[in-house]
């Protein structure tokens, strides 16, 4: 059974002009642009000046430069299709809902299904491949000790990366993209979402391929984005603490 659409989330999507295709282009491709502009010039051109580990210099380009205007775009332009700044009424256009019941269930299996089936790309059909589950900018993993000073920063970036991706993608694209792309919209998504990464490296977007398209399609049946922040949150501070920690190689 799928999550009711709370009537005020319907309303205020139904109410906002149709996407088209032009829409999905430049709503994926501007932050996918700006995504590149930190990864390819940004990123190596910081890292050149040898001033701090790349990691630091990841968590500045990607954060300034990416995750914080999609972020605050995700909240500025569900404001204005909402008509209201209420934080209640954002998060019910953004499909924000309390976690209860059958969610839980679809939360955790989510999770399960993600960890199989990443430990397996990485460690299995990867190295086949000849590629690295590990991206560039993780490169000084575990982190010596002197470069212990991350954890204290990493969760300032963290936050944006997971919130400044699910209410951007999941929260005001995704709802919005269903009535355009209908029941393939999970697979669209995903595809979009895999791009914006390309610039993140190749490894990265193998390595990735499960959660680019099982978190837009328990979204899609679930009607609730709540399930990608936790899935999201869960998944990705367990891979940065393992590989900061030397849990996994």
């Amino acid at each position: 059974m799928r999550h009711p659409e709370p009537r005020g989330a319907a309303g205020a999507i139904a109410a906002a002009r149709p996407l088209r295709l032009l829409d999905l282009a430049w709503l994926f491709g501007i932050p996918t642009a700006l995504n590149t502009v930190a990864c390819v010039v940004a990123i190596p051109a910081v890292d050149a000046r040898e001033k701090l580990p790349i990691e630091a210099t990841y968590f500045l380009c990607v954060g300034i430069l990416v995750l914080m205007p999609m972020f605050w775009a995700a909240l500025v332009l569900t404001a204005r299709e909402s008509a209201s700044t209420r934080p209640r009424d954002v998060m019910a256009r953004m499909r924000v809902h309390r976690i209860a019941g059958w969610d839980w269930l679809w939360t955790v299996a989510a999770f399960v299904v993600l960890s199989a089936a990443s430990f397996l790309i990485a460690s299995v059909l990867m190295p086949r491949l000849g590629l690295d589950a590990t991206p560039f900018f993780l490169r000084d993993m575990p982190l010596e000790a002197e470069h212990r000073w991350l954890f204290g920063v990493w969760p300032a970036f963290f936050f944006f990366n997971v919130f400044g991706e699910e209410f951007y993608w999941r929260g005001y694209v995704q709802p919005r993209q269903e009535p355009l792309t209908g029941r393939w919209t999970w697979l669209v998504h995903g595809l979009l979402w895999a791009m914006w990464h390309v610039p993140m490296g190749l490894d990265l977007v193998v390595a990735s391929l499960p959660i680019f398209f099982v978190l837009p399609a328990i979204v899609q049946l679930r009607r609730n984005t709540s399930i990608a922040i936790v899935v999201h949150a869960v998944f990705g501070a367990f891979g940065f603490l393992a590989l900061a920690l030397g849990a996994v190689h």
